[in-house]
């Protein structure tokens, strides 16, 4: 339930890309220029013909590739390498020996492949004399059964080349021109690689409405595709962070229906299939593109998704079994169960329903899964749920039951031991407009929540469009409340 704007990032350097990503990296590269890849091939030749490792110097300009090269051999080259092993330790023949030896340990025991090393922490500090005599006899040990292939990455030219003839000079000419000159992807990719990027690191599509379009940026204007990245992410992180800002607290809004229907039903189709609930801006639209509301968003489709990200705006079910349940256990008396038998257990089974359902999960920031098998509500709460829906939600009916919510809410934090000041129904915030059917106040961020009740199963395809603009109404009122439009 953490709010979006804390989760959207956009790392500008491979190694942090690589952290934030893990193994899903390998869906953001892209083939470095044909002549280093048709070098890494000869190396490969080269390496397996002579039975040893060769020390292989990198140049290129900051942020050209050089470690995303260096790291990705596998990629290039398939089926000649390993996964690359990031080696910062100190360059003696003993801890470059363990360290390979360890490395291979995570391989297969028949592993034939080369074994890339990249040396990331020494640019522009190239080895000394004993050093480089010792990386010389490291490569011709094949420490773990098979060569290594010692990439030294190094910004500064004239290094790179002062280094690869030191090393030469010991070990004998290589079949390739050392230093071996990184050229990354071609810049007229940039402008794609950067929104892939974007999209990729936060799993959210269009993220570039929100003012920071990599298409607005020129790549002739910068020397390497990480300097473009860079430029890039800065201006994201800024945008991010005066979005947070705008806000005295920061307010995210889940939009609840509760009626028949058991699970989200058409909630999947314009929600993120990465992260449960978020409202997907484009789809709201795409599903209802002949309605008022589909047609005014669509000529506002960066606000919309401003909205979206800004509020961490999210669509759930609460579904009869539950949505009964919280209405019986939790309200002193009402007369309409009474007379119908429907028998009042207490605050705990309440409680326990609504954990069950998706609106409890998330308060309690609970897992929660779009394929998820939610069951069939049972006869009882379902006779329930009609009797409630016979006797209408207007005249005020749903003000009660919104109050009701609230009163659950509050029972379900204290049950499940979440930390949180207060839970409101009907009142206006005090740093803004806003008056939500329920407002959870937590210490650092307040999560409002919109209930629309409705008769019958209001999540089946029949009501798409319905759901659809009824959404898009509700983030209209909220970005007109909140001053994000004056139309």
């Amino acid at each position: 339930m953490d709010h979006i704007l804390n989760q959207l990032v956009l790392p500008d350097r491979y190694e942090r890309l690589r952290d934030h990503l893990g193994d899903d990296i390998a869906n953001l590269l892209v083939q470095p220029a044909d002549a280093n890849i048709e070098t890494l091939k000869v190396l490969s030749d080269e390496i397996k013909t002579r039975k040893e490792g060769i020390l292989v110097p990198l140049s290129g300009q900051t942020g050209v590739g050089k470690t995303t090269f260096a790291m990705n051999a596998t990629q290039w080259v398939p089926g000649e390498f390993t996964q690359s092993l990031q080696y910062e330790g100190e360059l003696d023949f003993d801890s470059l020996n363990l360290a390979v030896k360890e490395f291979s340990r995570s391989l297969p025991a028949d592993n034939a492949r080369i074994i890339p090393i990249n040396i990331d922490h020494r640019e522009n500090n190239p080895p000394s004399d004993a050093e480089l005599a010792a990386i010389k006899r490291f490569l011709r040990t094949n420490a773990a059964g098979v060569p290594v292939v010692l990439f030294w990455p190094e910004t500064d030219p004239e290094t790179a080349k002062n280094l690869s003839d030191r090393y030469v000079g010991i070990a004998g000419e290589a079949s390739v021109d050392l230093p071996v000159v990184c050229e990354g992807p071609a810049s007229d990719m940039w402008r794609e690689i950067a929104r892939h990027t974007l999209s990729l690191c936060n799993d959210l599509p269009h993220l570039e409405e929100l003012g920071v379009d990599p298409e607005d940026y020129e790549p002739s204007e910068f020397r390497s595709l990480g300097d473009f990245l860079r430029r890039i992410s800065r201006d994201f992180n800024k945008r991010i962070q005066a979005l947070r800002s705008e806000l005295e607290v920061p307010v995210s809004v889940a939009i609840v229906f509760v009626s028949q229907s058991a699970d989200p039903g058409v909630l999947t189709q314009i929600t993120s299939s990465a992260k449960y609930g978020l409202l997907d801006g484009h789809s709201l639209i795409s599903v209802t593109p002949q309605s008022v509301i589909g047609k005014w968003w669509d000529q506002r489709r960066g606000l919309l998704t401003r909205t979206i990200v800004q509020l961490s705006a999210s669509a759930l079910c609460l579904p009869p079994t539950a949505a009964a349940s919280c209405i019986r256990n939790f309200s002193s008396e009402m007369s309409l169960f009474d007379d119908a038998g429907y028998r009042r257990y207490g605050p705990a089974r309440g409680v326990r329903d609504f954990l069950r359902s998706d609106l409890g999960k998330f308060l309690t920031n609970s897992p929660m899964s779009r394929f998820e098998a939610r069951g069939t509500p049972g006869d009882e709460a379902t006779a329930a749920f009609q009797l409630l829906a016979e006797s209408g939600f207007n005249l005020g009916k749903d003000k009660n039951l919104n109050g009701v919510m609230a009163i659950g809410i509050d029972h379900l934090l204290h049950d499940s031991e979440i930390p949180f000041e207060r839970v409101t129904a009907e009142e206006k915030l005090p740093f803004c407009p806003l008056i939500p059917d329920n407002a959870v106040y937590f210490e650092n961020r307040v999560q409002c929540v919109e209930y629309t009740w409705r008769k019958s199963d209001f999540l089946s395809s029949n009501y798409r469009s319905t759901v659809a603009q009824y959404i898009l109404e509700k983030l209209k009122n909220y970005a007109r409340e909140l001053g994000w439009t004056n139309d």
